[in-house]
């Protein structure tokens, strides 16, 4: 089988990014941070957008989701992604260290409110914490987001409810099989896709 793992997520704590030599290293598609919770925004998002864009590198944006309430999260993150139809957007569903951790049910409430405003689905983000709340039962409504799987090791165990993964963030950086390190980066997080290149560019933003 072909895949595809020059796909890497970023946010703030990897400013600064020279994204000439991210290019040149063969990555093909960034997924940053943009917000969080109600209020959040990541520092760095705007301006890793606007040098992401020189390289004709394919784009997507993630939500932290937090207890906030889920409908001013969702606007927030549509008024600061400000997401084309081209781009990838996700709601990142994992424990927040900071605050109230969002629950299942208002993971439900934010893919179905975006959906709703959006006419898509966002991808969803998730590794144990999703398969711990899904507490081994189908979501009727969370399996109709693309998945993007979040473990580190050497085989993808899927969450219940679907029956592939979209997207495999298989590596920190640190923990998980390489690739670890992108040159005008560093360490970060990369994500493997089943498929071509090719494929990847063809099904691209998967909504």
């Amino acid at each position: 089988m072909i895949v595809t793992k020059n796909i890497i997520d970023v946010s703030h704590w990897e400013d600064p990014i020279d994204f000439e030599k991210v290019s040149a290293d063969g990555i093909i598609a960034v997924i940053a941070k943009a917000t969080n919770g109600a209020a959040g925004v990541d520092p760095a998002y705007l301006k890793y957008k606007k040098a992401a864009a020189r390289y004709k590198l394919l784009w997507g944006s993630y939500h932290f989701g937090t207890g906030s309430e889920v409908d001013v999260q969702v606007e927030h993150y549509l008024k600061t992604a400000k997401p084309s139809r081209s781009e990838l957007v996700c709601l990142d569903f994992e424990p927040n260290p900071i605050g109230p951790t969002m629950s299942l049910n208002q993971a439900r409430e934010f893919v179905g409110l975006f959906e709703h405003l959006t006419s898509r689905y966002p991808m969803l983000y998730g590794g144990y914490w999703l398969k711990e709340n899904l507490n081994g039962k189908k979501d009727d409504l969370l399996s109709n987001c693309p998945l993007w799987l979040a473990q580190y090791g050497p085989k993808a165990v899927l969450p219940v409810g679907w029956t592939q993964y979209t997207l495999w963030q298989f590596t920190d950086g640190n923990d998980g099989p390489p690739p670890h390190i992108v040159s005008g980066i560093g360490k970060c997080d990369h994500n493997q896709f089943d498929g071509s290149e090719d494929q990847l560019r063809q099904q691209w933003p998967f909504t």
